[in-house]
């Protein structure tokens, strides 16, 4: 056998290794843009302000709605029952995907907020805009954060407004900068 002959033999294994390997990067591609994605899984985008519209007419009570940046959105919006208590909530994803929860309860007991709160402490209070804000915080920080990182609860007459969530605790504040009610 020739030096000739198994060069062209050495250099073809090297070729048909890089064609076969040319063709399975092809049909990966292929796989992967013809295989169907199911995005029914996702977390849809929820219209809050007019879940809010419906859940006032419901319960007969204002409900509050904060003004968000536009690059915020809204993952739920409902009204809840537990127990006597009924309440509104919203959840927003903050522009760099941080949770934010917004809670109203109306006709609040010491029980509906202790069940809120659990696993959480008050560590003291904040004033925004005139109003007296109770600050809570996580008893067992943790990495990542827990939904109920940081709290901020307002309670007015037998209602009371929790903003809580993973966000930093300007942007809770931004949105409890909002709140009108005396």
């Amino acid at each position: 056998m020739s030096d000739a002959a198994a060069k062209r033999r050495a250099k073809q294994t090297v070729n048909n290794l890089a064609l076969s390997l040319i063709v399975a990067v092809l049909a990966t591609a292929l796989i992967i843009m013809i295989v169907p994605r199911d995005d029914s899984m996702q977390i849809q985008r929820v219209d809050y302000q007019s879940e809010a519209v419906a859940a006032e007419a419901t319960i007969g009570q204002d409900v509050f709605v904060p003004e968000v940046d536009d690059s915020w959105w809204a993952n739920s919006a409902r009204l809840e029952q537990t127990g006597e208590v009924q309440s509104w909530f919203i959840g927003l994803v903050t522009d760099n995907n941080q949770f934010i929860g917004i809670q109203q309860g109306f006709g609040i007991n010491p029980t509906w907020l202790a069940l809120e709160l659990q696993g959480n402490w008050q560590s003291g209070e904040l004033e925004i805009n005139g109003n007296t804000w109770q600050v809570w915080e996580d008893l067992t920080p943790s990495n990542p954060k827990e939904t109920k990182h940081y709290a901020l609860v307002y309670e007015y007459d037998q209602n009371a407004i929790l903003i809580y969530g993973t966000a930093t605790e300007d942007a809770i504040g931004s949105i409890a900068a909002q709140v009108e009610i005396n």
